[in-house]
């Protein structure tokens, strides 16, 4: 095991735990508080935070003070669930002590997937199941696009990606124990990612796991530059990212995000210099099992208080996230994850601590194909940074994000909005998604159900739904098989002037087209398209055909003679899903000619 990976010697330690010395004055009150609900059997646990009565000198020898108020306490060896219970016992028993909590561990939330494929269907995707969306796309036509507003990304540090930096502003890495860093030092300004892989053995691993790039792709789907013409487009592609380091090579801790929060709320923390970009949402795609204890609330509250939005990640185990922290904390926006068909993905958390839903990646049987998945900013390393590239992963990471990216276009377009009121907006404007326990509708909630960026704009900025033309949720899918040898893009075209594009008729560009593999039970699959129409009228009916880019090269029959238009019918309200089956092209070698 190299350098990185060196065991820090502690300052002062007894047999198997450090005990404080502890100098009190004030008066004595109630029995000290001891937060041992997080324990778990079969973790180990080194540690802790002890929180001083108000009023206390308390000084314990050897521990940091957290911008809480809370101390730091490490122990000498790891400790079991029942070890740590009876160090706590012990922490608790010195006069001056109001709670004693242990210092809880949390990782990122998401699952890495396979290099770049496809297109980022969350931005625009209709989903006709759920009558729902998330509508990205049609929130920029508004003129928000999350200018002025900085979003902190408390994760595993971020990566100088071409399509990041000029979003950029100077950030800070909380990782207090070096052990932990992988850059070989302690918290400092240097915010960074060097990676996080683990070998067989490191953090509990039985098998090399490469380095994540979780920041990088966090930071990615709120804020990645758009019309750069390279790579992706961030929800909010104006937005500032404050890179915030608390994971390292195995995960992080409550101690290190509590600090994380009030710094990049703009609140000081000691020894650390003031934040001078201040967020307005703070983003934490991570987690961890165990209540919320009174430090990670006590910054969250301060955070609140100082008028920044948090959004948090539900977890990743298909349970209550009520059992998770800090997903349970009072005042954050807790974000569960929807899959590319909009009901709740399979691994996601859920229950009534969840505020809303935002794409997360599909989960079941569509899990190894990237094309469900959420395709944001990485690095090429599997190591050390080797340089930029893109990758699709899922999970309830990417759906916080996603929820990030929406609340930085909310600011950007009402910033005195409180976190208060950004929380009534989203949920408000939000889908219900259906319950009932079948092979989709899940039987558990997901708070006020996916949200709508379109939606929420139009309502928070005074133009309701009734005056929103794509807020009705007419629109329709259109899935079409294609030859396994088709040699360019699908792209739509027909009579899009109906439906009040201003575009004209037979307008390739008129239309996103995601390609991905269709699915069959049997496990075989085929080459698709997924292509969407939104319109503003509904009940019209459109004419269209399928082109590779250019009318030169619409689809033909398998004579090659023209092929007559496609129609379909836009619902009067929700979504209508159309199959289309494609068997030649003009203009390629399967017709002949140009």
């Amino acid at each position: 095991m190299g350098p990185r990976r060196r065991t820090i010697a502690l300052l002062t330690a007894m047999t198997c735990a450090f005990v404080p010395v502890v100098v009190v004055t004030g008066p004595v009150s109630a029995a000290p508080v001891i937060a041992d609900d997080g324990l778990r059997e079969g973790q180990t646990y080194r540690s802790f935070i002890v929180t001083p009565r108000p009023g206390s000198a308390t000084s314990v020898t050897g521990a940091r003070t957290l911008a809480t108020g809370g101390r730091v306490v490490r122990a000498g060896t790891p400790l079991d669930a029942d070890g740590a219970r009876a160090f706590m016992a012990e922490l608790a028993a010195v006069p001056g002590v109001a709670a004693v909590e242990p210092d809880l561990p949390v990782t990122r939330t998401s699952t890495p997937g396979d290099p770049r494929y496809g297109e980022q269907w969350p931005l625009w995707q209709v989903y006709p199941q759920t009558d729902s969306a998330f509508r990205v796309d049609e929130a920029w036509d508004t003129g928000a696009d999350g200018s002025g507003v900085t979003v902190a990304v408390l994760d595993t540090g971020i990566r100088p990606h071409a399509d990041l930096t000029p979003n950029l502003v100077a950030g800070y890495d909380f990782i207090a124990d070096p052990a932990n860093t992988a850059d070989g030092d302690g918290r400092d300004g240097d915010a960074l990612d060097p990676g996080d892989w683990n070998d067989e053995g490191d953090c509990g691993a039985t098998a090399f796991s490469p380095s994540s790039w979780h920041g990088t792709h966090i930071a990615g789907i709120i804020a990645a530059v758009r019309d750069n013409g390279i790579g992706v487009a961030g929800i909010a592609p104006a937005a500032r990212v404050q890179p915030v380091r608390v994971l390292g090579t195995c995960g992080g801790l409550d101690s290190d995000i509590a600090d994380a929060i009030v710094w990049s709320s703009g609140a000081p923390v000691p020894g650390t210099p003031v934040n001078r970009t201040p967020a307005q949402v703070i983003n934490m795609s991570l987690g961890g099992y165990g209540p919320c204890g009174p430090t990670l609330q006590a910054a969250v509250d301060k955070a609140l208080s100082r008028g920044a939005s948090v959004v948090v990640s539900a977890g990743n185990a298909a349970a209550d996230a009520a059992d998770y922290h800090p997903a349970n904390c009072d005042g954050v926006l807790t974000v569960g994850a929807t899959g590319d068909d909009g009901y709740l993905a399979s691994y996601s958390n859920h229950g009534d601590s969840v505020e809303v839903a935002a794409p997360g990646g599909w989960g079941y049987w569509r899990n190894n194909d990237p094309a469900h998945r959420v395709l944001s900013t990485v690095d090429a390393g599997a190591r050390e940074p080797a340089g930029d590239s893109y990758g699709a992963m899922r999970g309830t990471s990417q759906a916080a994000a996603h929820v990030s990216g929406a609340v930085a276009l909310l600011l950007s377009a009402r910033p005195g909005l409180t976190p208060a009121q950004v929380g009534d907006h989203l949920i408000g404007a939000a889908r219900e998604l259906p319950l009932g326990g079948g092979w989709y509708n899940s039987p558990y909630p997901i708070g006020a159900g996916l949200i709508d960026v379109t939606r929420t704009l139009h309502d928070a900025t005074g133009t309701p739904g009734g005056d929103c033309t794509v807020c009705a949720g007419s629109a329709a899918i259109i899935d079409v098989t294609v030859p396994a040898d088709t040699p360019g893009t699908v792209h739509l075209a027909g009579d899009l002037s109906r439906l009040g594009t201003g575009r004209p008729d037979w307008d390739p560009a008129a239309t996103k087209a995601m390609p991905y593999l269709r699915t069959y039970w049997d496990g075989t699959t085929t080459p698709a398209w997924r292509i969407q129409l939104s319109g503003t009228t509904p009940g019209v009916t459109v004419a269209y055909k399928l082109t590779l880019g250019s009318w030169p090269t619409v689809e033909k029959a398998r004579d090659c003679a023209e092929t007559p238009n496609r129609t379909l019918t836009l619902p009067a309200d929700g979504t209508s899903w159309e199959h289309a089956t494609v068997e030649n092209w003009n203009g390629t070698d399967l017709c002949g000619g140009t």
